[in-house]
């Protein structure tokens, strides 16, 4: 038997403590958060990695937001795709499966540290397994998940090959290094391009021409796959993915800094001994260190952590993948994990315009509309986490517009009211295309965002056209502006606040729930004001929309004559459901709560002459805001005042005396059901003994209709006025009501020229939008807008059936635009594609008998192939690195 040399002892030993390392990285891998699965770049990774490599073959994703480019899903095509893909077939945990891909990703970083080290003699073993140590961790004591870090994990092994012993030949070198650079993936091209600095500037400073061309050749042929793929979704307009700094600065800096460690280590211990200093006191020092890195890994646990995707999600995504009827889904929150990962369904974006309606509380028919038009037939509400918009603000606007829910699942959420975790919403019937008649169409001088208010303010049954992308393509629409321009006529000019606010009042079927933290302010909480440019003399018809304005007016409008009115020391809030009026308006649904800062909230009742009165009772239903009377005084005209304790019926009792005026301070409370600590409020208070004054405010009365009841209207410092019809109802819950120009003049003459058009708040209401528009533009008179059904053979390629028309039109589906989509009619002919509606992906389609149009994604080709391409390409670069060295081994 072969004895063993001290030096072959000695590197047993230390693979030995390699082994160890990787174990110990393995352990901490898996003590992080056990069972769960922690929130990653891409949730399909664990949940649904089968589904992510199929989306990968395509470069459209008609699942995903409308429909789009794919932005990094192809990058997962090696390792990281596979890799998942293999576990979950094997029908590995998924929470296991990850921690695995972890401790692949920490173990691969450190032994390639230590690798390297070794090769270019930096430093003693002691001092390369501690560098390589730190050198896995760091990252993740800054929080990065080792996913991320993929690359920086991979940089030794690309540099490794490059700087081994002489007897290598270059062609090795450059093809074993354009594997290990292949095998980083395209999830991160900034992180994967910071890998190939070190071993440029290490060729380069070398002058190995000849090495150096055969590596970039090496390493672009590995990288087909994934840098073509790049490329063109550059080309198309698609965002690279975005960069993660920290592997960009652990590949280009850390990894360099990480190898002087190794070596300069070793000389501040040697220094340290010749100081008289022990030698293991540097050793001990860098070991904690290593075990600071380590720390945060082991004391914290992540955010949003869970075991598995919860049951109520996946009973979501089984019962909207159930339904026939045609139609995206709408998440109405920021992110659509982890819907995304489990429905079938396609997915729509949730875009600022819609988060702005839905945000407001005030739901109407422009956002129905907008759904509709968009091709969303399902709206899902999650209730299981808080995404900023409150929830009832949500269930508000939705109850508006009148789209209902139709299921729900899961236990109730951490919201205000017990709602299910998961709920889904119907909006109605829609398809995922349109055929528009062109005399349907006007031009927008506009945004994208502008296009759903516009349309709706016109009449709701047209469709629009940006003007920058009707230009040369449909001349001669009539117009509508939205910005100062001068240049054409308009036929309509509209004017919005594009942040309507959102009251500190919000409802739940007839129920006000208030509180001052829900109050978002109006950008423009006095009116409108605009300068706009007419070419040339016109006239218009001015109309608009108005919302209730909190204060002393719209509060007079819910007077009710020969009641008892109501004043407080405070209030909490100042919309008209939270008046102190509102405790003595026979309705459990409104109340008052005084302001939190009061330190001595009373509330004073007045009736309208002196009665007998006998005693109170404070009435509050478990959803007030506020905390319960417990002790009150009471003031009355011309007595003395009565201490007194609310008992647990709400009753205060005293003798009867006869008062015009009750003063009730509050000197006692007690608090909500959950021990929260809140000002005092009440639903109701009736008077004992003259309680019939105590009257209801009827939902259904009109305000008093008369010319100038509405919003005030100045054109060039001309007054105007106008009038609105509304019931009680839409003033105290908020909702649009329309007024329009009334008096002698029926429109409004307009010089050419600039002009001032205010419209200003008045008799308690605001405007949130106003329409200059011609006669009879938008009265949505001709061949109307037609619904037309998609078919998608592939994600690449749609069909449609487009029926006969009489004149030019234009064929919108509900998808993203991009240059990329073709289309053709019956006769084989290629449409001229259009963008409508800012966003949507369309095409002119002439006139004539019904046909069917058939769509491609042109450049799925192009991806495809280059896929393909990339594929040998990776192959032919493995193969020859296989090569070099079975020949390297040959001649040895």
């Amino acid at each position: 038997m072969r004895r063993l040399t001290a030096g072959s002892t000695e590197q047993v030993v230390w693979r030995a403590r390699l082994v160890l390392g990787c174990l110990a990285l393995i352990a901490l891998c898996f003590q992080h958060a056990p069972g769960l699965i922690v929130p990653d770049r891409k949730l399909e990774l664990t949940a649904g990695p089968g589904g992510l490599l199929s989306r990968a073959m395509h470069l459209w994703d008609p699942h995903t937001g409308f429909g789009q480019l794919q932005n990094d899903t192809y990058g997962y095509l090696l390792p990281m795709g596979p890799f998942h893909w293999l576990f979950a077939a094997l029908s590995v945990p998924d929470w296991i499966a990850q921690r695995l891909w972890w401790s692949l990703v920490l173990c691969v970083a450190f032994l390639g540290v230590w690798k390297l080290c070794n090769v270019l003699q930096y430093g003693v073993p002691w001092t390369r397994l501690a560098v390589a140590l730190l050198y896995a961790l760091v990252p993740r004591a800054f929080g990065e998940l080792p996913t991320e870090v993929w690359p920086m994990a991979m940089a030794p092994w690309v540099l490794l090959p490059l700087v081994a012993p002489r007897v290598r030949s270059g062609w090795w070198r450059a093809s074993w290094s354009a594997v290990a650079f292949a095998l980083i993936g395209g999830a991160n091209p900034a992180g994967s391009a910071a890998v190939l600095v070190l071993p440029a500037v290490w060729l380069i400073t070398r002058a190995r021409v000849k090495l150096t061309l055969a590596w970039l050749a090496f390493v672009v042929a590995a990288s087909i796959w994934w840098l073509v793929p790049l490329l063109m979704l550059i080309r198309y307009g698609a965002a690279p993915p975005t960069p993660r700094w920290l592997p960009v600065a652990g590949a280009v800096i850390g990894l360099p800094l990480t190898l002087a460690a190794a070596h300069y280590l070793r000389r501040l211990t040697n220094l340290a001994v010749a100081s008289g200093v022990h030698r293991r006191v540097v050793p001990v020092l860098v070991t904690s260190l290593a075990v600071a890195a380590a720390l945060p890994v082991v004391l914290t646990r992540p955010a949003g952590a869970f075991a598995v995707i919860p049951t109520h999600w996946q009973q979501a995504a089984r019962w909207l993948d159930n339904q026939t009827a045609p139609g995206s889904v709408l998440v109405l929150s920021s992110s659509t994990e982890p819907l995304a990962a489990l429905v079938k369904r396609p997915l729509a974006t949730y875009t600022d315009d819609m988060r702005s309606r839905v945000d407001s509380g005030v739901g109407d028919q422009t956002l129905r509309q907008e759904l509709n038009r968009d091709g969303v037939r399902y709206v899902v509400v999650r209730n299981d986490q808080e995404d900023g918009t409150p929830s009832l603000a949500i269930h508000d606007s939705l109850a508006d517009a009148g789209i209902t829910r139709t299921a729900y699942f899961g236990p109730a959420g951490p919201t205000r009211l017990p709602y299910p975790s998961v709920e889904i919403y119907d909006v109605g019937a829609t398809t995922p295309g349109r055929l528009i008649p062109e005399s349907r169409l006007f031009a927008l001088g506009g945004s994208a965002a502008d296009v759903p208010a516009v349309v709706t303010a016109l009449g709701g049954s047209g469709a629009a056209v940006l003007r920058a992308d009707a230009d040369g393509k449909l001349d001669g629409l009539p117009v509508a502006e939205t910005v100062d321009q001068a240049d054409v006529e308009p036929s309509a000019v509209v004017l919005r606040n594009t942040q309507i606010g959102r009251s500190g009042c919000l409802h739940v079927g007839g129920r006000a729930l208030c509180s001052p933290d829900q109050v978002v302010n109006s950008a423009e909480p006095n009116g409108l004001s605009r300068t706009i440019q007419l070419p040339q003399a016109a006239s218009y018809q001015l109309r608009g929309t108005a919302l209730a304005k909190d204060g002393e007016t719209l509060e007079q409008l819910l007077t009710v004559p020969g009641a008892i009115t109501a004043t407080a020391s405070s209030r909490a809030v100042t919309a008209p459901e939270g008046r102190p009026g509102a405790a003595v308006d026979r309705d459990l649904g409104t109340g008052w709560t005084a302001a939190a800062d009061d330190p001595a909230p009373s509330l004073t009742l007045t009736l309208p002459m002196a009665r007998n009165v006998q005693g109170l009772r404070f009435r509050s239903d478990p959803y007030l805001n506020g905390s319960r009377p417990a002790a009150v005084t009471v003031h009355f005209d011309n007595s003395v005042p009565v201490k007194a304790t609310v008992d647990t019926a709400g009753y205060v009792r005293f003798a009867t005396r006869s008062t015009r005026t009750i003063k009730i301070d509050f000197t006692a409370t007690k608090p909500l059901q959950d021990a929260q600590t809140s000002p005092v409020g009440v639903d109701e208070v009736e008077v004992l003994g003259t309680d019939e004054l105590r009257k209801a405010v009827d939902p259904q009365r009109r305000v008093p209709a008369y010319c100038g009841n509405g919003p005030a209207v100045r054109i060039d410092g001309v007054p105007m006025r106008t009038q609105v019809s509304a019931t009680m109802q839409q003033l105290l819950q908020r909702r649009p009501v329309p007024f329009a120009l009334c008096g002698t003049i029926p429109a409004v003459p307009l010089r050419s020229g600039r002009h001032q058009v205010e419209v200003h708040a008045n008799a308690g209401l605001v405007p949130i939008e106003t329409t200059l528009a011609k006669a009879g533009f938008g009265n949505g008179t001709g061949t109307p807008v037609q619904g037309v059904e998609v078919w998608r053979p592939n994600p690449t390629e749609l069909t449609v059936e487009a029926p006969g028309t009489t004149e030019q039109s234009v064929l919108a589906v509900a998808q993203n635009y991009t240059d990329g989509w073709e289309a053709y009619d019956g006769s084989g002919r290629k449409l001229t594609p259009i963008r409508v509606g800012g966003w949507q992906q369309g095409w002119l389609l002439p006139a004539g008998p019904e046909q069917v149009v058939t769509a491609r994604f042109m450049p799925d080709r192009t991806y495809r192939a280059a896929l393909l391409l990339g594929l040998v390409a990776l192959l032919s670069v493995l193969g020859a690195a296989l090569f070099f060295a079975i020949g390297r081994s040959t001649k040895r």
